[in-house]
């Protein structure tokens, strides 16, 4: 059994996100994980892996969308993507050139997101 290392602890977080492909349709879905290097997404249809996008999470309290609160907007690349049934697809995201105001505002999201888990 192999032991897997990561960069950047990963926590259980379900939000909104919408991926803006650089070539394609924008794709709503929901978060599996979130990590300070990126994120892992349930979605309806497959992306190719190397695809790079854009990545908007949305701030969620109970359950809804916070439209009082600007969305995250980071630039990410797909890592891997993999067929869960016919209609349901996995995905890993990597966060790439992350600003500095995006790593606070991405760590004030995973804090705020965890303690709610």
């Amino acid at each position: 059994m192999t032991k897997e290392t990561r960069a950047h602890p990963r926590y259980e977080i379900r939000i909104s996100a919408e991926l803006m492909p650089e070539h394609g349709e924008s794709l709503t879905c929901t978060t599996r994980d979130l990590s300070m290097g990126g994120v892992g997404v349930d979605m309806e249809r497959p992306l190719p892996e190397g695809s790079a996008l854009s990545v908007e999470l949305f701030v969620v309290v109970d359950d809804i969308e916070d439209e009082t609160t600007v969305p995250l907007l980071v630039k990410g690349k797909v890592v891997w993507c993999r067929m869960k049934s016919p209609l349901e697809f996995l995905a890993g995201i990597q966060f790439l050139d992350v600003s500095p105001e995006q790593r606070t505002y991405l760590s004030q999201l995973v804090a705020a997101q965890a303690a709610d888990g």
